[in-house]
């Protein structure tokens, strides 16, 4: 799935030839139990002003995004700083098998920068498009043919849909990221498949509304298929997100970045109750029930249970996602690991700072300044914070 890397291309290139060989067979609904457990994890849209990158104090906190369908409980959360303002959320559609989508922003005050979640469905790819016309939903997929590349898909897919009307749009460079995308691989991985991922930080340039911009986009395409049965691909965009500033301050926005992608926290309740809906909604396409209604009933009368299932897949997200976590910030430099007592974790935050504080909210804050002292105008209670041995 990679460009340069003719290995990669190769390996692509033998999916997308097995895949779509000689299989009479048309995908029956059981297959929807493995394309439909591809979770989309919803990876965070963040702007960045310029005085954030290095300023003599830097406040962050999370942001909650939440699901007002479910109750508004969290869905999950990102740090960034305190004074950016979030928009957009998590949506439900009940005619996607991923069911949940991110459609997310955090924006900085003067709208100098911007870090994005772009909203990604599952696709299918191979025999169903002898079948099925491009472009429409087969079993809550959509039927299109697997792109070449990350890249690729970002020219065909991402970039028509949000930032349509954009004009003089180069690509300036691209990096693949193989080792991230395996590791965020395994978070999707299921039995009787295979599943492989592709990843990719490709920087654009254009002009929108006369202003010149720069933006790197950090994707991952998720590829599975079944050992059994008809040979189709089911793909998505599991990491679907971007970094924008105006031209030549994108890598001084790197720290930042990391600190962003690696503080995403699916909630483990949201989570739960996800996982009940979807198996309705899998329920719902065996009886050949497509009603928008069932679907928001399920999402209504969906608990905080953990069956064993549940508890399990949670344990193995987790621990894949901490691995995917590790291998992006050998990636992307400038960051530091704080010990938080107080939150009881690790967290990475930009580094270079010779002062941390945090509170029970799970807030930070980071200076230079010796004589600085966070409690004396607040009601928080914050408590220094040192590097992590």
């Amino acid at each position: 799935m990679q460009n340069p890397p003719k290995r990669s291309m190769a390996v692509n290139s033998k999916i997308k030839e097995k895949s779509m060989l000689s299989f009479k067979d048309r995908p029956g609904k059981k297959q929807i139990h493995h394309c439909v457990a591809i979770l989309v994890l919803l990876l965070l849209e963040i702007c960045i002003p310029h005085a954030a990158v290095k300023a003599q104090t830097i406040h962050l906190k999370p942001f909650a995004i939440r699901d007002s369908q479910m109750g508004g409980i969290t869905a999950f959360q990102i740090i960034a700083p305190a004074d950016w303002h979030k928009s957009g959320g998590v949506f439900w559609n009940s005619n996607l098998a991923n069911l949940v989508v991110a459609d997310v922003s955090i924006s900085a005050p003067d709208q100098s920068a911007g870090f994005f979640i772009h909203p990604s469905p599952l696709f299918i790819s191979g025999q169903i498009e002898n079948q099925w016309p491009q472009g429409q939903l087969y079993l809550g997929m959509v039927a299109r043919t697997i792109p070449n590349s990350p890249v690729d898909y970002l020219r065909q897919f991402v970039l028509p849909q949000r930032r349509s009307g954009v004009q003089n749009l180069h690509l300036i460079k691209h990096e693949d990221l193989p080792q991230w995308a395996s590791q965020i691989a395994t978070t999707n991985g299921q039995p009787g498949g295979i599943t492989q991922g592709y990843g990719t930080c490709a920087r654009f340039s254009y002009t929108e509304n006369g202003e010149d911009w720069e933006e790197d986009f950090y994707c991952v395409l998720i590829v599975s298929r079944a050992n059994m049965g008809p040979q189709n691909l089911f793909w998505l965009a599991d990491r679907n997100m971007s970094v924008r500033a105006k031209p030549g301050r994108l890598n001084m926005l790197k720290p930042l970045a990391n600190i962003f992608v690696n503080s995403f926290r699916l909630d483990k309740r949201w989570y739960g109750r996800f996982i009940q809906v979807q198996r309705q909604w899998i329920a719902f396409q065996q009886q050949q029930i497509a009603d928008a209604g069932a679907l928001s009933d399920a999402i209504s009368r969906a608990n905080d249970q953990f069956d064993q299932a549940m508890m399990k897949t949670w344990d193995n997200r987790q621990r894949a996602e901490e691995r995917a976590s590790r291998e992006f910030s050998e990636y992307i430099r400038g960051t530091e690991n704080y010990s938080d007592p107080v939150n009881d974790i690790q967290v990475e935050l930009p580094g270079g700072y010779g002062h941390a504080w945090t509170n029970t909210m799970g807030e930070y804050i980071l200076t230079d300044d010796s004589g600085f002292d966070p409690n004396r105008n607040s009601n928080a209670d914050w408590e220094p914070i040192n590097r992590a041995p």
